[in-house]
């Protein structure tokens, strides 16, 4: 019966709405890639790397915010899921693990490509079950109510394993099943007029969107009290170049740590900036709002935790506030207006700020982890509304970059700025480039390592050895390879219609004296205006 329940198994999942499927090749898993097939509800993506299939499935999520399948073999297959699916988990992106195994009889005899992948992936998925070897012996409706459990639990990574027995092809018919189909409840915020209460009568507040917040009607809010916004780069509001975010806020609070707020509501996840992280946790009154229960509070200072959709928090307190003045939101916005910040096109910071007002709206970002999604964070604020902003900052890995990027450009085309590390870490994944629905244009910082380590006060000969890995690689060989258009520059790459690849040659300790640069002349500017705010 593999091929009924193979179809059974893919024709459930399409009727819930999971009709992504990632699939590695692989002969256990035969039933199920046959059925992906032949459905016509179904879509796939074929690399052979399971690592990179995972993270392509992870950027599909990213972009969809609906679930994104992944089918593999057994063995060690299934192990190379775990970067993607830790990643998954922290950042809360549905993905739904189709793993093939062998047999029970098979399992702890030393059988080929047997491993145990029974709760494999531990407390990095929301739901998991083993399922039986198919058999007439279950009652029909089991895939079913099983899948529908699955599928309602795919806020994060979501585990089915799949044991088939040989002969994996057979002649049987699957007979359609109706799906099982969980209903969820509507998020409300109980007594949302005492929060306004709360937040109105504090006149020094601060709201921090942190990674994931995805809360447009924190405007209105911010207008409510008065208070400024401080949106990481991947809160999505920076999306939307709105004038209640305050530019620059790391400059400004790394230039004066000892500036105070009277509370700061935190929505969302975890931000990239350590300066805005210490600053907060120094701060009296830390409200956080996360629609998970999971704890967000490095420093052990939140004083008040609801769980709600940061969007559905905002919407249902902002009716019940009276509008103030704003004149903490014109103190910090003022701070703002005082930095100027203008680097060399050809450094890592200038392109940061060519992105910005070059990269056009109909395009994602992609910033990859260690400096690029850092200078991102600190420099990255458009004047005009953008594209959306992606990066894998669930764990901060490099692994799987350009695969996330190649999910992602099923839905739009995409602008990556990745380092040479991330890069060279992901380098198979290039071959997903040449199937993707939209280009992908990949800028590759090359700073001969890793370009991160050279902020930290280590001795050079160690830090170019055991840190950075250091190296004289030139990138432009892998394109070739790939068969991939090398730019020339920029704009060229900024232009072009296809997947592309340019390399940025910089100097890390160039890089390194540049920042330091910026934030010295950062602090002199704002010197003179702290006691404002003080």
């Amino acid at each position: 019966m593999n091929t009924a329940w193979g179809k059974t198994i893919i024709d459930q999942l399409v009727q819930q709405g999971v009709d992504y499927f990632c699939i590695s090749p692989g002969f256990r898993s035969a039933p199920l890639s046959m059925a992906v097939a032949e459905h016509q509800g179904a879509k796939s993506f074929i690399h052979f790397d399971e690592r990179g299939a995972a993270f392509h499935a992870l950027g599909y999520a990213k972009a969809t915010k609906k679930p994104a399948a992944v089918i593999v073999t057994s063995g060690t297959a299934v192990g190379n899921l775990m970067p993607a699916v830790m990643e998954a988990w922290a950042s809360e992106t549905p993905l739904f693990l189709l793993t093939c195994d062998r047999p029970a009889e098979l399992r702890d005899t030393m059988a080929n490509q047997t491993a145990d992948q029974t709760k494999i992936f531990a407390q990095y998925v929301h739901y998991f079950c083993d399922l039986p070897s198919p058999t007439s012996q279950v009652p029909d409706r089991f895939l079913a109510t099983t899948i529908g459990r699955a599928v309602s639990q795919c806020k994060g990574p979501v585990h089915l394993n799949c044991p088939f027995r040989e002969p994996l092809f057979d002649n049987t018919n699957s007979v359609p099943i109706p799906p099982t189909i969980y209903t969820h409840p509507k998020p409300v915020l109980s007594a949302p007029e005492l929060w306004a209460k709360k937040l109105e009568n504090i006149d020094k507040g601060v709201i921090v969107l942190g990674a994931n917040a995805n809360a447009p009607a924190a405007k209105e809010l911010s207008e409510k009290l008065g208070w400024p916004i401080l949106a990481d780069i991947i809160s999505s509001y920076r999306e939307l170049a709105d004038e209640r975010a305050i530019p620059y806020y790391h400059h400004i609070l790394q230039s004066h740590p000892n500036l105070k707020a009277d509370a700061v509501l935190h929505l969302g996840d975890a931000c990239v900036s350590k300066t805005l992280l210490n600053w907060m946790a120094d701060q009296p009154n830390l409200f956080h709002i996360a629609a998970h229960a999971k704890r967000c509070d490095p420093h052990h200072q939140v004083v008040k935790r609801v769980i709600c959709p940061p969007n559905t928090f905002c919407k249902q307190v902002a009716p019940h506030i009276e509008k103030k003045q704003g004149a903490y939101f014109q103190e910090w916005k003022e701070l703002s207006s005082l930095i100027s910040i203008d680097p060399p096109p050809s450094t890592e910071p200038g392109l940061i700020k060519t992105l910005e007002s070059e990269a056009p709206s109909d395009h994602a970002l992609f910033f990859g982890n260690s400096m690029p999604i850092r200078d991102a964070d600190m420099f990255f604020f458009p004047k005009t509304p953008c594209g959306p902003i992606f990066a894998n900052r669930g764990l901060s890995g490099i692994d799987g970059n350009i695969a996330t990027c190649a999910g992602i450009a099923e839905t739009q085309s995409v602008i990556a700025l990745i380092g040479d590390q991330t890069f060279l870490h992901d380098l198979n994944s290039l071959a997903q480039l040449k199937k993707t629905k939209y280009p992908v244009k990949l800028i590759v910082v090359n700073n001969g390592g890793g370009g991160i380590f050279s902020f930290l006060p280590i001795e050079k000969e160690a830090l170019n050895t055991y840190f950075a890995a250091a190296h004289n690689l030139e990138l432009k060989s892998a394109a070739q390879l790939f068969g991939f258009n090398y730019c020339k520059s920029l704009a060229e790459l900024l232009e072009s219609k296809t997947s592309c690849i340019i390399e940025i040659v910089t100097n890390r300790e160039e890089n390194r004296a540049l920042h330091e640069q910026i934030d010295q002349q950062a602090k002199d500017k704002l010197c003179t205006s702290f006691s404002t705010v003080s």
